[in-house]
């Protein structure tokens, strides 16, 4: 076996287990939303060494990074999706491109790198505002109202959720409503707007029953009355049925505090107890100490009341440059749409001139070939005369009424019947001038048909006429049969021997000729083409009718 036959076995090889791995993506990216442990299930039996090509590697990169978000498994360095983002900006793949930077922002978002993660939720919007997605739009606001929030940033949070909760209904999105508004009443919540907390709290209790659903609610729910200092055993009511694997730091601290509030001291002191040992870092630590200083201020412990406030100062005044830091990263969003906003103008110039430069050269194009057809038309013209009374000698010479003749009776046929008889003649003959001027013939009138293609043009033609357009059919069905391929096998159709088939071609043997015959029938089943059956017919050994004849070639 040759060492091409073997690169290209190796190249087939290669190229087949690429598309074998990119229909395994498809189905796991199809998989992500319904069932998100199958899909990663299904990643995960894909070795990325044996990707070779950059559309696979890019398209692996993105359902990877959506696989491991749908299945809760934070990702915190941004070197896998980058390659997705890098190949879908350059290959204009809009879908693809608005996944990768959106997933990109879930890793920055995931490493606190906050102001590059909305610059990367912005440009993933824009992309989904392109294509209609308002689902997908809904998912990106969420996230960047999670950004705000974290950052105390809950003017800017709500602002967000707001959004999120009008793409989720525009999407028809009902579970991700429920949630996102939910969010929302904790974000106003935050900003002492308890009015409007309750507002949305409400409509919740009223739309939605899922369980979990419910239970935040009522956590909240408990808050706020709480924080009134209205129905406090109804609160406390709400804080013992729900379990507290449900509930979070904030809810022991308003516990603690509904129970100083009716003098259970020891069982307020119990819950801020619980509250710290909730507490995940010095915010939390400071948020307690802040609501615990008005409980023992009122209990008449003014010094142990300044020294928990100092305490929750002092981190505040960490969170607001904190907040500062955020306002950086919104100065840098507002930076980037500005630039993006110039940029598109750029290219929506850039497109206004390439196109008056397309439709400039086409016209020109045009011109150039309305010219050449008027040119090509005298050519042809010119051309169909010296046909006509090369035809009319011919006729002449060989004594045969070409008007009546079928596609047996072409300029083609005749030439290999006058083979056909001085071939029968050469082999008559005894040895002497006679037979030397037979075979010189022989080697002229050959000589002829090969360098002739207008000829084998007409055997197709006839074949087309005559034989339900078998050689049209033959080049769209079968294209792989085409070159020397196409004149034997227009040579078989006809229904010309073996003998006859060699001469003409000059190069082959007999038994090379018989190895094409039956390639040709395995090319032919195996491309399962339409007219299959008429090909495979026409193929068949069959005697040829005789020039000048009323018969049709073959069955056909």
């Amino acid at each position: 076996m040759s060492i091409r036959r073997i690169l290209i076995i190796l190249l087939f090889t290669l190229l087949s287990c690429e598309q074998h791995v990119s229909k395994q993506l498809s189905q796991a990216e199809s998989l992500l939303h319904d069932n998100p442990v199958q899909s990663l299930a299904l990643i995960q039996t894909i070795d990325p060494q044996t990707l070779r090509q950059h559309k696979t590697q890019a398209y692996y990169a993105l359902i990877v990074s959506a696989a491991l978000d749908k299945n809760y498994i934070d990702v915190k360095s941004d070197s896998l999706i980058n390659q997705a983002v890098n190949y879908y900006d350059s290959h204009h793949d809009q879908h693809h491109s608005m996944l990768a930077w959106y997933y990109e922002g879930i890793v920055l978002k995931n490493n606190h790198s906050y102001p590059s993660a909305i610059v990367a939720f912005d440009k993933a919007d824009k992309l989904a505002e392109q294509e209609n997605n308002q689902f997908q739009r809904g998912l990106i606001h969420r996230n960047i109202a999670d950004i705000f929030n974290r950052t105390n940033n809950n003017v800017e949070a709500i602002r967000s959720r707001k959004k999120a909760i009008h793409f989720f209904k525009q999407a028809d999105a009902p579970l991700y409503l429920a949630y996102a508004e939910l969010a929302l009443a904790i974000d106003l919540f935050n900003t002492q707007d308890l009015h409007a907390a309750d507002s949305v709290l409400r409509s919740i209790q009223s739309k939605y029953k899922d369980h979990n659903l419910l239970l935040q609610s009522d956590l909240l729910q408990a808050n706020i009355l709480v924080k009134n200092n209205i129905h406090l055993e109804e609160a406390l009511a709400l804080y013992q049925k729900t379990p507290l694997q449900s509930q979070r730091l904030m809810h022991y601290a308003y516990r603690a505090l509904a129970f100083d509030r009716l003098s259970q001291i020891d069982s307020a002191e119990y819950w801020f107890l619980k509250g710290y040992s909730l507490c995940r870092d010095q915010a939390d630590s400071a948020t307690l100490d802040y609501m615990k200083s008005k409980v023992v201020l009122a209990h008449g412990q003014p010094k142990e009341a300044y020294f928990l406030v100092d305490h929750a100062a002092s981190v505040q005044d960490s969170l607001t440059r904190v907040l500062l830091q955020q306002s950086v990263s919104s100065a840098q969003r507002d930076y980037y749409k500005s630039e993006t906003l110039l940029r598109e103008e750029k290219i929506q110039s850039m497109r206004q001139r390439t196109i008056f430069g397309i439709v400039f050269g086409i016209l020109l194009i045009s011109l150039l070939a309305m010219s050449a057809v008027i040119r090509s038309r005298k050519k042809d013209q010119l051309l169909q005369k010296q046909m006509a009374r090369l035809a009319l000698e011919e006729r002449e010479l060989e004594r045969v009424n070409r008007d009546n003749a079928h596609l047996v009776g072409s300029l083609f046929s005749e030439k290999i019947d006058h083979l056909d008889r001085l071939s029968d003649s050469y082999f008559k003959m005894d040895e002497g001038k006679d037979k030397e001027l037979a075979f010189k013939q022989i080697k002229e009138l050959v000589s002829t048909i090969r360098k002739d293609d207008n000829l084998f043009l007409s055997l197709e033609k006839d074949l087309d006429r005559y034989c339900n357009g078998i050689m049209s059919k033959l080049s769209s069905q079968v294209p792989r049969i085409s070159g020397d391929n196409r004149r034997i096998i227009a040579l078989f159709f006809a229904g010309y021997s073996y003998e006859i088939v060699k001469l003409i071609l000059n190069k082959v043997s007999i038994e090379s000729l018989k190895t094409a015959r039956s390639r040709f029938r395995k090319e032919i089943k195996k491309s399962g083409a339409p007219d299959t059956d008429l090909f495979l017919k026409m193929l068949e050994m069959k005697k040829r009718p005789q020039a000048g004849t009323n018969e049709n070639i073959g069955d056909c």
